[in-house]
């Protein structure tokens, strides 16, 4: 390792003074360091969020990861979740190896952008050294990124410097976390890999580079949050020992979240309102997720956020992080781990009060990634496509992808009318916001194809508010009849009447009304004709058991009755039960089955000899 420090320095010397000898052999610090990297091929299969019934087609991508060291027995490697993200099939290849190694997802961390992979193959794990995490490195300090890039097969190895220490969201929406922006390339395929630093440990894992017009900008994300996640990991596996043994798929609980919204206190006269002194600085609490863990501990809106842990707040919403540098608040509470206990000092009405939170993660009514809290899952209704709102969806439906201009974009969901809604706050675990996503055309629903390009919310079906998407499921009766096409269930209603708002909650209502009995009996045509099989995805069917209500009929009751009359077996049917009555000992089947027999043969000889129809009915219905 110091061989490799040394050899980054005289080579940074050399290139300053511009006498660096491209025609160096690499170190064998750096070969160590490569030889802890892995080549990720990834088979995925995404979901199509414009026809959730449907996936889109089987791709092949590639990326990087490293092996570090999990516990004294165990290792794993460290990749980004966005290389994993939908794997069907994921295969490792070492460097300078050819064997491709089958992997399994061990564990993934959505909003960190984080992944943890495990192979079974103990062949893999040979003369494989792990990487040591190191510290987060300072301004200007040197840095190299190792992976795999597109195209090529070969290791690629780029250097640069740290050139800012801030606080970004890695996925939109999301909880902001640290993160070291350098000026080394990070090409694509080079996801996942480790940049090191002059000690040759781990500063942290490339996972972005800059999208704009600027050149030789890139995103590393710190050891800290890969610390956390794979600290996650243990927890996970000592609570559900016996669970992992049996390869069940461990969740990932998220990043914790005060559930809070904040303003700065810069003015004057806004903070001469909120009754602090000169001394004081903090960031107004403009907003308490009911869910949080801030409102558990008691904040409310309009009191004044001091400090977090002993940690001064600026009126700005930023704190101190090393010397001079400053980064946002919030990464105080993002980059710990969940059940820890901090104390904040707030300001009430001019009175200091010391509170005390045990952190979580908050429950968000728009959820943000697929696989993680969001799923394509859906509703047709008379040719009406309803949906829950998430990122992904929002992410299909909008323009921000198409850089071309055709002719559909009055067809596409404008995010920006929308953004509100991504950070509002859920007031109940199960609700959801239903959202008309599409509509399939029919003559049942003919007058009504435009009122769902701007993805109305459902408000109530027929009178009853919708609470989520397999509650309108139930609602719409797909919880109590059968699929079939020769299904004669009376409907309840005559008419299915939709009451939608904005998805942002504005007051402009619209009506959809519909035939109860054409739409039953368009639902088969409907579902034909676009190749769907199921008017509700799978994932609901386990949900709908919470709203539905215990059949009156039970079909394993009657063969007991049966048995206690002991009726004549009926006419069209001879019986050909082998078992024996209660009541009778299981030594005497033969005379029992003999006995059933003749019975039968004498029900029929009557039953031809018998010209009345009405006692053939009475004795049918007594059968």
């Amino acid at each position: 390792i110091s061989d490799f420090s040394q050899g980054l320095k005289m080579a940074h010397k050399q290139n300053k003074a511009g006498t660096l000898d491209r025609a160096i052999p690499v170190n064998e610090s750096l070969e160590r360091a490569l030889g802890a990297c892995v080549k990720v091929y990834v088979t995925c299969v995404e979901p199509d969020y414009t026809q959730p019934w449907s996936v889109f087609l089987e791709e092949e991508c590639t990326g990087s990861g490293f092996v570090v060291r999990l516990s004294e027995e165990k290792l794993v490697i460290v990749t980004n979740q966005h290389v994993v993200a939908s794997a069907t099939e994921i295969r490792l290849r070492k460097y300078g190896g050819v064997q491709k190694y089958r992997a399994m997802l061990a564990l993934s961390a959505h909003t960190a952008d984080l992944a943890l992979l495990d192979v079974e193959d103990a062949n893999f794990w040979k003369d494989m050294a792990p990487l040591k995490l190191g510290a987060l490195p300072r301004l200007y300090e040197n840095v190299v990124c190792l992976g795999f890039s597109f195209p090529g097969e070969n290791a690629c190895v780029t250097r640069g410097i740290v050139s800012r220490v801030d606080t970004m969201s890695y996925v939109r929406g999301a909880e902001e976390l640290l993160v070291l922006q350098v000026d080394s390339a990070v090409n694509s395929g080079n996801s996942g890999g480790p940049a090191l630093d002059d000690s040759g440990c781990v500063a942290g894992v490339a996972f972005s580079s800059y999208a704009g017009s600027a050149d030789n900008i890139g995103y590393v994300i710190p050891t800290a949050i890969v610390h956390n996640v794979l600290n996650d990991y243990l927890s996970l596996l000592s609570t559900i020992h016996q669970a992992a043994k049996k390869k069940k798929k461990l969740r990932w609980a998220g990043l914790c979240n005060l559930g809070l919204g904040v303003q700065t206190c810069e003015n004057p006269a806004f903070r001469k309102r909120k009754q602090m002194s000169l001394d004081q600085t903090g960031v107004c609490i403009n907003r308490v997720a009911r869910l949080g863990c801030g409102h558990a501990a008691g904040i409310c809106v309009g009191d004044i956020l001091l400090s977090i842990d002993s940690i001064a707040v600026a009126n700005d919403g930023t704190v101190p992080l090393r010397n001079s540098e400053r980064v946002g608040c919030e990464h105080l509470i993002s980059s710990k781990r969940i059940g820890t206990q901090i104390s904040l000092q707030i300001l009430r009405d001019g009175i200091p009060l010391n509170l005390h939170v045990t952190l979580s993660p908050l429950p968000r009514l728009v959820p943000l990634c697929d696989g993680f809290d969001a799923a394509p899952s859906y509703v047709i209704i008379a040719g009406l496509v309803f949906m829950s709102l998430s990122a992904p969806l929002l992410s299909a439906l909008s323009d921000d992808d198409d850089d071309d201009d055709d002719d559909d974009t009055e067809n596409k969901v404008d995010l920006r009318y929308l953004a509100d809604v991504l950070d509002a706050d859920k007031a109940d675990p199960e609700t959801q916001i239903v959202v008309w996503t599409q509509i399939i055309s029919h003559d049942v629903n003919h007058g009504y194809n435009g009122l769902c390009r701007r993805l109305p919310r459902l408000r109530a079906l027929n009178g009853t508010p919708v609470i989520n998407l397999a509650h309108l499921a139930f609602l719409a009766g797909f919880g109590s009849r059968k699929l079939k096409s020769n299904d004669t269930t009376p409907p309840q209603n005559e008419f299915l009447e939709f009451d939608f708002i904005s998805a942002t909650g504005c007051a402009n209502t619209t009506v959809v009304v519909i035939d109860t009995k054409l739409a039953l009996a368009a639902e088969k045509d409907i579902l034909r004709r676009s190749k769907i099989p199921e008017p509700f995805s799978y994932d609901l069917g386990p949900l709908l058991r919470k709203y539905q209500l215990p059949l009156p009929k039970e079909e394993p009751e009657q063969p007991e009755e049966k048995t206690e009359q002991q009726p004549a077996p009926n006419h069209s049917t001879p019986d050909t039960t082998d078992q024996p009555p209660p009541d009778q000992p299981s030594d005497n089947k033969k005379t029992t089955k003999k006995n059933n027999r003749k019975k039968s043969r004498s029900r029929r000889n009557q039953n031809q000899n018998n010209n009345n129809n009405n006692n053939n009915n009475e004795e049918s219905a007594h059968a």
